[in-house]
């Protein structure tokens, strides 16, 4: 709580995507509220989509109250607390004595990349990741032949890491636990001696892991295929180029976050490149008093877009620091250890900075993107990076651990503690003395390229910040070689070297994540459950107490304010529906609005000419539903698409794997939307002669059921139809003559199916771990 401290004052922090993520989920929790039950869809968002990646709540999920008992304390001091448990019950695990176990805690919590994506709000990552620890502690008792602790250690950290449900950060850890194994596995085929019982329980642990979380995995999966994630059926560009589909993200979306080579020193060097995107330049500097040979506005123009950032992505919060004197003790603790973790540890160490780099080492991307299971359906490729962040810290508290118990062995000694030392400071060295040489100090993104006179003095400012902090690395490294030195002959207690060593660690990591999670980021909490301000055009649009939706094209499809207080067809999500957001690509973007028509898009929010906001009605909208007078088959995706712009929506409707089809337009017939919440509709159907009916609702067939209700005095007939996905992205359905209500309804199959495994794999988990402390009683 020290770090997050305003929180102890009743405030709460600001994290940007979490605000963006509430106005999405908004409608999820009032329907909570106000129905007593889980909506599984919402259709305040993007015409409409399931809940499974926003904020939804599972049947027998026996995970996510564990995450939830574990995470008491106020976010984000929460997630924090995960970080530091988990990393102590991995060393605990191994042994190692709780004074170093807090030590290794702290080194590993407050990493500059762990703190910043709590400022962000990146909060599923940030359990992904704290989670790890537990996950790797169950791995590695495992193939230190401990089989039944490792195994429940491993099935619970995997576990919890797949229900924070950020599979990307999962997805590498089972590659850096699948390259110990693969690494034990070649050594004992090597010696002919192959334990079984290490595979079977790692394999075992990681299907248990994901049978736990079976409902959320087989949902995800089934909406994956809907969802920007998954293929698109298009084979063209809006532009009508020929489309590279590539069976997951494209190459370029993938690596447009790749951290650049010389960007790795900002590991042991905070501002190497500058810092982040954000930091700018000091106010008593050279640079800022220079500005005075400017005008008022053209200095404030200037300063305003003078970067120290130097990097080559395009935003980075913070520079991904792991600390210098963590990264010194990682480099003491290689010496302790056995062959094959040192080989695992280099070899993913290696593996993980190479693929960070992405478009900047494009052999080895393209070779995991084209060839990897699973590697292209994940972007910002700079993220594996927090595999370093575990592992340094992993192997510097074991290696300072080991140095103090085995000081008599003699496994390092104080020469090598000496060269350890004077290899950081050589380094250094000829960084700061020949770093104008060996850089040029500007990236790819330089405002100021053609004007060179202040392109100079922005230069000189990273100069200055890239020695300052390369100084300040070098003394954290003479501080710590210095009580090393001092402990290997025994100058010092061990109690009290620990505790210097501690306090320098902390300040270390502390001092640079303060300059960009701070006592500024916090807010009154008024200002997180309140986070969007009604405007007059809001206000006004709520009066209409009609089915509609609401359209802002002047902050795109990725928003999450429009959602918070209408429906919108925008919304805020990473895996938000492909069938949109190619409507927004192919229509909406060109601003060609003739598809609001048929979204029941009734206000316009944008500005107008003069830069103020102007709110404009689309008379053109046909409803929630209406009857058309044409069905037209298609051939392709390509050509359903296209033939919006050319098709009349209130007569005709497309679909493919169907047959033309008229039908009779009469006067005295209706369908009118009687009832609608998130997950059920009903609507009033009057029909002289058989209709097809058009919805303005998003067609998702993993769940949704549709009934006619007939309904008098003694009894209720329902039949179940079938409905299919017209104009691209809608539902529609022929409805038979007469009178009656037709129901729709969303429950998804699939929350029986992963509820049936999620019971069967809590018995079994149950059973081992009453398994293991019947055996430990009896020991």
């Amino acid at each position: 709580m020290a770090y997050f401290s305003p929180l102890l004052s009743g405030k709460a922090l600001f994290q940007s995507d979490i605000v963006q993520f509430s106005g999405m989920a908004k409608q999820i929790v009032d329907h909570r509220e106000s129905f007593n039950e889980e909506p599984y869809w919402l259709d305040n968002a993007f015409v409409g989509m399931p809940t499974f990646q926003v904020a939804v709540k599972y049947p027998f999920d026996m995970l996510d109250k564990i995450d939830k008992t574990l995470r008491f304390l106020p976010r984000p001091a929460d997630y924090l607390f995960v970080y530091l448990l988990s990393f102590y019950i991995l060393l605990i695990s191994l042994k190692v004595e709780k004074k170093f176990a807090v030590i290794g805690a702290f080194a590993f919590a407050f990493s500059t990349y762990l703190i910043i994506i709590l400022g962000v709000g990146h909060n599923t990552k940030a359990l992904a990741i704290g989670y790890a620890p537990v996950a790797i502690a169950g791995v590695y008792n495992l193939f230190e032949k401990k089989y039944l602790i490792g195994f429940i250690l491993a099935t619970l950290g995997f576990g919890l890491q797949i229900n924070a449900n950020h599979y990307q950060m999962t997805y590498y850890f089972v590659m850096l636990s699948g390259l110990l194994a693969l690494i034990h596995l070649f050594n004992e085929i090597k010696n002919k001696n192959i334990d079984y019982r290490k595979y079977t329980g790692f394999i075992g642990a990681i299907v248990l892991a994901i049978s736990l979380n079976s409902t959320s995995i087989l949902a995800t999966k089934e909406y994956t295929d809907f969802s920007t994630r998954g293929n698109s059926e298009l084979t063209i560009n809006p532009d009508g180029s020929k489309k590279q589909n590539t069976g997951g993200l494209t190459r370029e979306y993938i690596t447009e976050y790749s951290y650049g080579i010389t960007e790795s020193f900002n590991l042991i060097v905070p501002r190497f490149t500058g810092g982040g995107s954000g930091d700018l330049i000091d106010k008593d500097s050279d640079f800022f008093k220079n500005l005075k040979n400017y005008d008022s506005e053209s200095a404030k123009i200037i300063y305003e877009n003078a970067r120290l950032y130097w990097g080559d992505q395009p935003i980075v919060e913070a520079p991904a620091y792991i600390g210098v004197t963590v990264f010194f003790l990682f480099i003491i603790g290689l010496f302790f250890l056995s062959r094959i973790n040192l080989i695992w540890v280099l070899s993913a160490f290696a593996l993980t900075l190479f693929l960070s780099w992405g478009k900047n080492f494009s052999f080895l991307t393209d070779l995991f993107i084209d060839y990897f299971p699973f590697y292209n359906k994940f972007r910002a490729v700079s993220s594996i990076q927090v595999l370093i962040e575990f592992l340094v810290p992993f192997i510097a508290v074991l290696g300072l651990y080991n140095f103090y118990k085995k000081r008599n062995e003699k496994i390092i000694t104080e020469k090598k503690v000496l060269i350890v030392g004077s290899a950081f400071l050589s380094v250094f060295g000829i960084l700061y003395f020949f770093g104008e040489s060996l850089f040029d100090f500007k990236s790819n993104f330089e405002p100021f390229d053609q004007y060179p006179e202040i392109l100079k003095m922005i230069v000189d400012e990273r100069v200055i910040v890239y020695k300052s902090d390369i100084l300040r690395s070098s003394v954290f490294v003479i501080l710590c070689l210095g009580i090393l030195y001092a402990s290997i002959n025994n100058k010092i207690k061990e109690n009290y070297s620990l505790l210097i060593l501690f306090f320098i660690i902390t300040v270390d990591l502390w001092s640079v994540d303060k300059k960009y999670v701070n006592e500024d980021d916090f807010v009154a909490k008024s200002s997180i459950s309140n986070p969007f301000k009604e405007n007059i055009f809001d206000l006004e649009i709520q009066k209409d107490k009609s089915d509609f939706r609401v359209f802002e094209p002047y902050r795109g499809l990725t928003n999450g304010r429009t959602s918070y207080f209408h429906k919108s067809i925008s919304g805020y999500n990473a895996a938000r529906p492909q069938k949109m957001q190619d409507l927004f690509d192919f229509y909406l973007f060109k601003r060609n609005y003739k598809v609001l028509d048929m979204l029941n898009v009734k206000y316009i929010i944008d500005v107008d000419q003069s830069n103020q906001l102007e709110l404009q009605t689309n008379e053109n909208i046909l409803g929630s539903a209406w009857f058309v007078e044409e069905l037209v088959s298609v051939e392709s995706f390509d050509e359903e698409i296209l033939q919006l712009n050319n098709i009349d929506f209130e007569k005709t409707a497309i679909s493919q794997n169907t047959r033309d089809k008229s039908y009779k337009k009469d006067p005295q017939n209706s369908i009118v939307l009687k009832e609608k919440r998130a997950n059920k509709l009903i609507y009033e159907v009057n029909a002289i002669s058989d209709q097809f009916a058009v919805f303005s609702e998003a067609y998702y067939n993993k769940g949704w059921n549709v009934m006619i209700v007939k309904s008098d005095d003694k009894s209720i007939d329902s039949k179940s139809l079938s409905h299919q996905r017209v104009n691209y992205l809608l539902r529609g359905m022929e409805v038979p003559a007469g009178k009656y209500e037709l129901h729709f309804w969303f429950a998804p199959p699939v929350l029986v199916t992963g509820s049936i495994i999620s019971i069967f794999s809590i018995v079994i988990l149950l059973l081992t771990i009453g398994f293991y402390f019947k055996k430990s009683v009896n020991v």
